[in-house]
C-alpha cells in the first residue's frame, strides 16, 4: 500500500494500534476524518483556504477514494463554503468510508460486537508496523529534535484538536501538548492555520462544553 495519507493515519490514531478498538466516539472520529481529509487536499495543493473559505485549485484527484470524493464535492459547489461548514458536512459518514477503504486495501479487518443497543466496530490491523507508524510520526513531530514534515505536524495537531490528547504521555502531559499545539499553530502558514482553526471550532461547538480534560 502507498504511503498513508493523513486521513488514513488519523484513522489508525483513533483506534487502538493492536486491537483496533475505537479511542474516540463517532462524532470525534468524524470531525477528525473531515479535518484530515481537508489537510490532505491542502498539502497536495488541490485546495486552498482564503478568508476561511475553501476554494479548489485543480481538477486532478489523488487516486484515494475518500479524498477524491471530498474533492469532487468541493469542486461541484458553485459557491465557496467555510472550513467549518465543510467539516460539519463531511463528518457524518467519512469515517465509515475511510474504514471501507482500509478494509478493501487489506490493511485492517473488522470485528463487530453489540453493546446494549449499539454495534461497536473494531478494526484490528493486519500489519502492526503500519498501525503504529501514525503514532510514531505524531510523537516525533512533538518530541523529536529534528524539523518535522508538514504531514506529521498536521497529524499531531489534528490528534490534539479532536481529543487524542494523551498522544505523548508519559514524556509530555496534556498541558505540555497544549503548549506545543498552541505555539505550533501560530507558526503555520495562514491557510493551514485557518483550516485547523475550523476543525477546532466544530469540536468546540459539538463535542466539548469546557476544558477537554
Amino acid at each position: 500500500m502507498r504511503r498513508l495519507t493523513l486521513v488514513d493515519s488519523l484513522f489508525f490514531l483513533a483506534h487502538d494500534e493492536f486491537t483496533g478498538k475505537p479511542a474516540l466516539r463517532r462524532t470525534g472520529l468524524g470531525i477528525g476524518m473531515a479535518g484530515s481529509a481537508l489537510c490532505d487536499l491542502l498539502l497536495a495543493e488541490r485546495i486552498t483556504v482564503e478568508r476561511k473559505r475553501i476554494r479548489p485549485l485543480s481538477r486532478r484527484g489523488l487516486a484515494h477514494p475518500a479524498l477524491d470524493r471530498v474533492f469532487s464535492e468541493i469542486r461541484g459547489e458553485r459557491e465557496s463554503h467555510t472550513v467549518r461548514e465543510w467539516v460539519d458536512h463531511l463528518r457524518h459518514d467519512l469515517g465509515e468510508m475511510v474504514a471501507g477503504n482500509l478494509l478493501a486495501a487489506g490493511v485492517v479487518t473488522r470485528e463487530t460486537e453489540r453493546v446494549l443497543m449499539r454495534k461497536i466496530h473494531r478494526y484490528p490491523p493486519r500489519d502492526l508496523l503500519m498501525s503504529t507508524a501514525a503514532r510514531s510520526k505524531a510523537r516525533a513531530a512533538v518530541l523529536g529534535t529534528e524539523q518535522p514534515d508538514p504531514h506529521s505536524v498536521c497529524l499531531a495537531l489534528l490528534a490534539w484538536t479532536v481529543g487524542l490528547d494523551d498522544l505523548c504521555e508519559p514524556e509530555l502531559d496534556r498541558a505540555g501538548l497544549r503548549t506545543w499545539a498552541e505555539a505550533t499553530h501560530r507558526e503555520l502558514p495562514r491557510a493551514l492555520a485557518d483550516l485547523i482553526s475550523g476543525v477546532d471550532a466544530v469540536c468546540a461547538a459539538i463535542v466539548y462544553t469546557g476544558d477537554r480534560r
